[in-house]
Order: C-alpha cells, then structure tokens, then sequence
C-alpha cells in the first residue's frame, strides 16, 4: 500500500471561534451617584461634547438603560454614554462598581484621552474614572455588540425623518 497524502488518516481538528475586538475603542467607567441627565450635563460642560438622550437600550426586552449619544461627524470620535443600572436591577456588574460607560469610538490621541478621563474625574460627584481594560473584561464584548446595534436602530430612525 502506497502511504501518500491520500491515504493517510485525517484528525479533525476543533474549530474555535476567535471575536476580534473592537478596534478603535477606548471606554471609561464612572461610579457616581448622579442621576444619568446629570452625569450627561457635566460631560457637555466639563467636555464640550454634546450627549443627547436617545431611546433607552435593552438587552432583554425587559430592562431598559439610559443611553446618550454624541457623534462628532464624520473622521471624529463617536461618544455613547450607557448607564449600567436601573431603578430595577444592574445590566451587568464590573469591578470596581461601575455606574456608567462612557465609549469612545475611533482614533483619539492618548493625550487627548488622558485629558478626558481626568475631566471627569474632577467632575463633582465621581467618586472615580477609570480605563476599562478590553482585554480583561469578558462582559463588554457582548455589552458593545448591543451598544452598537442599539446605535444603528437610531440613526435608522433619524434618517427616516
């Protein structure tokens, strides 16, 4: 018997599924005890964003979070703010307590990012600020799937109009 590639036994291999992550994406997580409006107005102010208050986001159908957006145009940054909690439960738990997520979308310079988290830390009534860390945190691959999703649903509605 000839032993040639045809011949020989073949061993499956296991296929394992690999999620690229976001790319272009940096997230700061807030613990405040602010009310979401107010959280959102000290951004605007202390950023110069301009964060409007959208429909609420759900994951389940059942329970629905604040959820803002800014999108500074076209080449610039997008900014989500999405709270984590409601009067009912939590969406989902980080460590350390994590009230709100602030995402931001494409390129932004580490220095400009920098700036940014140490706005918000000086913003009265954070406790703390802090980088989520992508590549630590297993929830938030899940959470930006359903962030970005819920973003497309409304800009589907604002270009209806």
């Amino acid at each position: 018997m000839v032993n040639d590639e045809r011949t020989k036994p073949t061993m499956k291999k296991k296929t394992k599924f690999v999620v690229e992550p976001f790319d272009d994406i940096r997230i700061i997580g807030i613990n405040t005890g602010m009310f979401d409006y107010q959280l959102a107005w000290n951004l605007n102010r202390s950023m110069k964003l301009n964060l409007v208050k959208y429909k609420d986001i759900t994951s389940d159908g059942e329970n629905f979070f604040s959820f803002y957006l800014y999108d500074a145009g076209e080449n610039s940054n997008t900014f989500n703010l999405v709270a984590l909690s409601n009067e009912n439960t939590k969406w989902v738990s980080f460590s350390p307590q994590t009230d709100y997520l602030l995402i931001i979308r494409n390129y932004i310079k580490d220095s400009d990012f920098q700036s940014l988290l140490t706005n918000i830390k000086a913003i009265p009534k954070v406790v703390y600020a802090y980088t989520v860390d992508l590549t630590k945190n297993s929830k938030i691959d899940t959470i930006l799937e359903d962030i970005e999703m819920h973003e497309m649903e409304i800009c589907n509605e604002i270009n209806k109009k």
